[in-house]
Parts: structure tokens; sequence; C-alpha cells
């Protein structure tokens, strides 16, 4: 899960706050708090505002952001990172909020002073046929039909090996295969797959 009613959850990666020596965290310090600056700059400051005690947070890395903003509202990368989550083992969650693409939401948040609240946007009907059709919402839709639905996805997770700005994801059941190739430098990725037609190059 990237994203959650409460925002961008990262503290599960840093850390141990009570062992931090011995428990280092997937992610040291200083590369976590460069992530939450980075979210911070990529929205202007808008999760700066949401996040932390000015918005009734004590979580210092429980970002108060949508996952879209975080990304400077970039389609290409926000649908490369849930590409990745796609492909990862386990059954993928897409918050509400981040099925749409949505943005934060500095009205709700003014009204009433939580944090939270930035990533929790009441939708009108008419607001969620306009989001459904914006290309990258389309797109997200069909990376998730994808997931659901290729048999592959019920056989065996691996990672070749690639170069360092590269990664590679690739399930295999039987003669079913779908495989997932990254360029971080680019920020493209290419899914292929069989014995269906290719989806679409990003």
């Amino acid at each position: 899960m990237l994203d959650t009613h409460d925002g961008i959850g990262v503290i599960d990666i840093g850390a141990d706050s009570t062992n931090p020596q011995s428990r280092p965290g997937i992610i040291p310090s200083e590369e976590l708090d460069a992530l939450v600056e980075k979210m911070h700059t990529n929205t202007n400051g808008q999760s700066r505002l949401a996040t932390g005690v000015a918005a009734s947070n004590l979580d210092l890395y429980q970002v108060n952001c949508t996952f879209y903003d975080a990304l400077q509202r970039n389609d290409r990368d926000y649908l490369l990172a849930r590409a990745i989550q796609f492909f990862a083992p386990g059954v993928p969650q897409v918050y509400y909020v981040g099925l749409l693409a949505g943005e934060n939401d500095m009205t709700l948040l003014a009204k009433s002073g939580i944090g939270r609240d930035i990533n929790r946007h009441y939708y009108t009907p008419e607001e969620i046929d306009r989001a459904i059709q914006r290309p990258v919402v389309q797109s997200l839709f069909e990376l998730i039909r994808f997931r659901n639905r290729h048999p592959a996805f019920n056989g065996a997770f691996s990672m070749p090996e690639t170069r360092d700005s590269q990664i590679t994801m690739r399930w295999d059941n039987g003669v079913d295969w779908a495989m997932l190739e990254v360029d971080l430098a680019s920020g493209s990725y290419f899914v292929s797959n069989s014995p269906f037609e290719l989806l679409e190059a990003k």
C-alpha cells in the first residue's frame, strides 16, 4: 500500500526509535529525512502544513499528503510507482483518493485543522465522473485490471539481476508470465506478458 486515509506512512521503513542502533530500518535516517523533505518540496509546502504538531499529527514520518501530489502530479512517475506496487508480492491496495489521482484538499485542511484531512477529499458524483476520464486514472484502471486478471500473478515471483538504475520484476505460472522493466534513470517502464498482447509501454 502506497497511501492510506492517514496519508503516506513511511515510519515503518525507518529506524526503531527505541533502539535505532540494532534496528536501523530499511532506509537510513538521513535518507528518510531527505525523502520527506522532497515530498514537502514537491507539494510546495502543502504537506508540511498538514504534517506534524501544527496539524494535530505527532508522527514525524506520517506525511499527510496525497500520493499524487507527493510525486508533483507527474502522471508518468505516478503510474511507474503504481506499476511497481502491482508487481510486488501480496495483494495491492489503492486508497480511493489515490485511485482517482487526487490532489491535496487544502480547503478541507483549513476548515478542520486536522492534517490527515488533506488526503480525505469528499468527492461529489460530478467530480468522480470527471476524474475517471483523466488519462492517468484510465491508465491506472488498466494496470489494476491487468494485475487482477493475468494468470501469471498466481505463480512465482522473481527479480532478475539488473543494473543499479533498473528494476525487473517477473511472475511465472506455467506458460503464463508477466514482467515489469523499470528504468529509474529515465523514469520509464515497460510491461510485457504472455500469452496476451503487450500492455502499452509508458
